[in-house]
């Protein structure tokens, strides 16, 4: 009986010596340290996430305002837009923007509102300009037959 007595004693004294720590280490649970380390880890992946949506919030806000300057530049452009093509097929718009920013232009991508996404070539304010640049336009190799000139005052287009 001395000797549980004593084993006893020495696994008290032993506990309140050494901590929780020497006995989590152990049974290879983490310490004291681990758990702090963890914590300050958690906290920091908590501010980078939180900085990582500050920032996404930031760049939905300027593309949304980027896309509305857009909008409001299609009809300070010009009222008739030369049209290249008109496109339902996603990626369609983007092929016929980039062959003729290949070419020189500075095309526009309209979006209307039955889906369909229109590039413009150029715009201006006089019907006669619009369609002696579109009869110019068509002397080119990678212009399409089915040009045609949009007036923005239809208001099909998305607003």
């Amino acid at each position: 009986m001395r000797i549980v007595k004593l084993i006893m004693t020495l696994a008290a004294a032993a506990m309140l010596l050494t901590g929780c720590d020497f006995f989590r280490s152990l049974v290879g649970k983490p310490t004291s340290k681990d758990l702090e380390r963890m914590r300050q880890e958690a906290m920091e992946q908590e501010r980078q996430q939180r900085e990582q949506d500050s920032l996404n919030r930031v760049r939905a806000l300027e593309l949304e305002q980027a896309r509305i300057a857009a909008e409001n530049s299609l009809e300070n452009a010009g009222k008739y837009h030369v049209i290249l093509g008109s496109f339902k097929v996603e990626g369609n718009a983007e092929k016929m923007y980039a062959t003729l920013e290949k070419n020189g232009y500075k095309p526009r991508v309209i979006e209307f509102n039955n889906g369909f996404e229109a590039v413009s070539v150029a715009a201006y304010d006089d019907y006669r300009e619009a369609i002696k640049a579109m009869q110019d336009i068509m002397e080119y190799q990678f212009c399409p037959e089915d040009v045609w000139i949009y007036d923005v005052n239809q208001n099909m287009h998305v607003k």
